[in-house]
């Protein structure tokens, strides 16, 4: 079992599927259910289907080539979500889904009036969840590229989504308890220690210790993020320089 890939696809698909959840509750809650199910439905599928054809391609791919460009990638993508963990952090801020009204928070509006279909939101639903799915379809391809270790990707992806549906629907009181901000920062953190550790596979760099580089990556990483969030918390920057912060 590759705990650090299960663990890494685990964190960043509950992120995004929880978003996507959250939104798809509040358009259902307003009266349009059929457009948030089906609209959700469509949007996964599309980002699935592509997924698999993307990730089928890639594997034509010399391996030391695939991790320096999956390593970037997932540097790239890990840095983003672990910047924007520290400074909401710092501040003490939360995610725009995770209000009372995810909708309005997240500057999405839907159409109100009543009708037996609403095409418009159904296709606000499926833009939303395509473009959260992608993400995860990303993060999770690259991860089963780069290490084979496909069982662990999917199955914590599936895993992460059947969670976050249920969450939603049958605790959504209970959403504002959920401490995304940490699990967003794991999760970037994760992916940050492991982009770093492919990208030096991939540039034929020798890792001390082996795998357990991997480990020790992570503990730096966390390290620096800590004093990060420590730093800017006892400095109370200016609200001038936190520039809103969204998922």
């Amino acid at each position: 079992m590759n705990w650090s890939i299960f663990l890494a696809a685990a964190g960043s698909a509950s992120v995004e599927f929880l978003e996507t959840a959250a939104i798809a509750y509040a358009i259902a809650r307003s009266g349009y259910r059929r457009e948030a199910i089906w609209g959700t439905v469509a949007g996964l599928t599309v980002v699935a289907v592509a997924a698999i054809a993307l990730g089928s391609s890639l594997q034509l791919i010399p391996l030391y080539l695939l991790q320096i460009v999956i390593g970037s990638l997932l540097i790239w993508f890990g840095w983003g979500w672990v910047k924007k963990s520290v400074l909401r952090q710092a501040k003490g801020k939360r995610a725009g889904w995770m209000s009372d009204d995810p909708l309005e928070a997240e500057g999405i509006l839907i159409e109100t009036e009543p009708e037996n279909f609403s095409p418009l939101n159904f296709m606000i639903m499926a833009k939303s969840a395509a473009l959260e799915g992608l993400e995860v379809a990303i993060i999770v391809t690259t991860l089963g590229l780069a290490s084979a270790a496909w069982k662990e990707a999917i199955s914590a992806t599936v895993l992460a989504l059947v969670f976050s549906l249920g969450l939603v629907i049958l605790l959504h009181q209970y959403l504002l308890k959920l401490p995304e901000v940490l699990i967003k920062l794991g999760a970037g953190i994760l992916l940050m220690a492991l982009g770093t550790f492919w990208l030096g596979e991939g540039l034929n760099f020798e890792w001390p210790f082996a795998e357990i580089a991997i480990l020790i990556l992570v503990i730096f990483y966390s390290l620096a993020a800590t004093i990060a969030i420590y730093i800017l918390k006892k400095n109370q920057f200016p609200n001038s320089e936190v520039q809103e912060l969204r998922n």
